[in-house]
């Protein structure tokens, strides 16, 4: 089962420095990563949110290679079972959306963050659900 951990692992942590990035004032794809409407962003995400997303993400990296159990002297692999449990949970609401900005199932259609969404980023977090509950279930 170490292939979904390392997948997962690998995403979560490439999404968690390109957080680090932009909270440090990189600019490079915000355009395409925040809803609008009519030309202005539904959120302003500030710098301090953004590093507390990446710290989120870097903890779901830890939490995907504990269900190697690497951390056994430490943590019970039931707790890494049940965490990715709950990633898996929280990526498949991403995906299904809010019905009005992210998600599948969402009513703003047409801008570029609305295409890449339904193109890129509902997928993916689809993919990181299906991997989460790949290792509950069988690993």
């Amino acid at each position: 089962m170490i292939f979904p951990v390392l997948i997962n692992t690998s995403i979560f942590i490439f999404l968690s420095f390109l957080h680090v990035y932009w909270a440090m004032g990189g600019t490079r794809g915000t355009n395409a990563v925040i809803p609008v409407i009519e030309d202005k962003k539904v959120f302003e995400p500030r710098p301090l949110v953004t590093l507390a997303v990446a710290a989120g993400l870097g903890i779901f990296a830890f939490i995907m290679i504990g269900n190697l159990d690497i951390f056994k002297a430490y943590v019970e692999l039931n707790f890494f079972k049940y965490a990715t449990l709950i990633i898996g949970i929280i990526f498949s609401l991403r995906a299904i959306g809010d019905f009005k900005y992210i998600g599948f199932f969402k009513k703003t259609t047409g801008t570029l963050f609305a295409k890449n969404d339904t193109r890129y980023y509902s997928p993916l977090c689809m993919a990181i659900a299906f991997f989460c509950y790949l290792i509950f279930f069988i690993g």
